[in-house]
């Protein structure tokens, strides 16, 4: 799992998410972390999933991301 400073340190970057199987939606999610938001029980993710529009976020509690990796610019 994933530490909340981890990801807090991620903000504004483009990310490989992989996401623990009770997770709803897809297991790997590839986008730019957009912002968290800090809880009682820990932190909220959000992002900005690669060829979404620019509503169509997403958003994690952290103990569903299994690991978080910086990932290169998507290919236009």
């Amino acid at each position: 799992m994933v530490r909340p400073e981890d990801l807090e340190s991620l903000v504004g970057e483009r990310v490989i998410l992989q996401l623990s199987t009770a997770a709803q939606g897809n297991p790997v999610v590839a986008g730019r972390i957009v912002g968290v938001l800090r809880a009682l029980d820990g932190l909220v993710v959000t992002i900005a999933p690669d060829g979404a529009e620019s509503t169509g976020h997403l958003t994690y509690h952290y103990h569903y991301v299994e690991s978080a990796k910086p990932a290169a610019p998507p290919k236009t």
